[in-house]
């Protein structure tokens, strides 16, 4: 008989689920769903939460919460009070503040001491990058904390940590069709104004402006809920959430993926892009720079005549250069982000 593990979330998604069959390979996960994203429904989840560790935490191996939150705070102090090994994954938004973007977990007090709390008496947190632990940020220059990390925020958190990166499996991600020259797309969760900025579109939009003979693809914007400020440039498609098949389609056929985002953890579709060989072109925040390397374009400034210059260098790059780029970036997931990697360190992580 497998043994238990429990498994909170926020809100359900394809990177949370990944890691629910990596660990049902080996034990029992239970992973009851809730939607903590509803303010309504906060007390009625801690409700729910606190008697459902009661029936399970005691028998449980191990309790893993993705991100810090309210919904890790149960999790992690019953967990103690049972001697159960408890993890938080830290994702990015939960280590970061960023008050004039309208951004970032710590920047709300409430929200911020439930995480204090969770991460103080955690047994162990596993943040997918080390900028998500402490780092100097310097890509925007309007940013109000210049340090971020969850130790800027939490000086006194003594909490043993360990990085434990995202992980892919290249077999499902493979490319061959002919890539469309000077084609860019954009990959990202863009559901209001304020993500539309963070997620770096708007740099995007400045860019298809000024280069009228390059196509650009932004999959996952609702644009009825973004306020566009101006007329959406003839050169950009726009599209929201796709299938997954579909979703491959474009990044099978697209030269350059880019992620100009004011803060990130470690993404996930940018790694799915680089799969498929998109060169990355990338702002240089969260975990960005270290997964780029030299196969890419790391913008080190948000400032818009900066990123146009090294654009306009980005796209005077000979054929030779571009083709060992792709390979380059398919080659780095590959080989040093698989899935099988992230299995063995999680699997490790509970029987350590």
């Amino acid at each position: 008989m497998k043994r238990k593990v429990l498994y909170f979330y926020p809100s359900s998604a394809s990177f949370i689920q990944k890691d629910i069959e990596l660990l049902r390979k080996e034990y029992e996960v239970l992973a009851p769903k809730q939607n903590w994203t509803d303010k309504k429904k906060l007390l009625l989840n801690f409700i729910s939460q606190f008697f459902y560790l009661l029936k399970n935490a005691h028998k449980s191996k191990a309790i893993f919460v993705m991100f810090g939150g309210y919904w890790s705070f149960l999790p992690i102090l019953i967990g103690k009070i049972f001697r159960v090994k408890t993890f938080i994954i830290l994702g990015g938004t939960d280590c970061v503040s960023f008050p004039n973007y309208n951004y970032g977990s710590l920047r709300k007090p409430l929200m911020r001491w439930f995480i204090k709390q969770s991460y103080k008496y955690a047994y162990k947190l596993l943040p997918v990058d080390e900028s998500l632990v402490s780092y100097k940020y310097t890509y925007d220059e309007n940013t109000v904390y210049k340090n971020q990390g969850y130790l800027s925020f939490f000086k006194g958190i003594k909490t043993q940590y360990k990085v434990l990166e995202n992980g892919f499996d290249s077999n499902k991600f493979k490319g061959g069709k002919e890539k469309t020259r000077d084609s860019f797309i954009v990959v990202a969760k863009v559901e209001s104004t304020q993500r539309f900025k963070i997620k770096g579109i708007d740099k995007v939009f400045a860019l298809a402006k000024e280069f009228s003979e390059c196509n650009f693809t932004v999959i996952g914007i609702d644009v009825s809920k973004v306020e566009l400020e101006e007329k959406v440039p003839n050169n950009i498609d726009l599209y929201p959430f796709l299938s997954q098949n579909d979703f491959k389609r474009y990044l099978e056929t697209h030269q350059y993926v880019i992620q100009l985002s004011i803060s990130e953890g470690f993404p996930n579709a940018l790694c799915e892009a680089m799969l498929y060989n998109c060169i990355p072109i990338v702002s240089n925040v969260g975990a960005m720079p270290k997964i780029v390397e030299d196969s890419g374009y790391v913008m080190t400034s948000s400032n818009n005549i900066y990123i146009k210059n090294r654009f306009l260098e980005i796209i005077k790059t000979n054929e030779s250069v571009i083709e060992k780029q792709a390979e380059k970036a398919r080659s780095i997931i590959k080989n040093k982000y698989s899935i099988s990697r992230r299995e063995r360190l999680l699997l490790q992580e509970i029987e350590s």
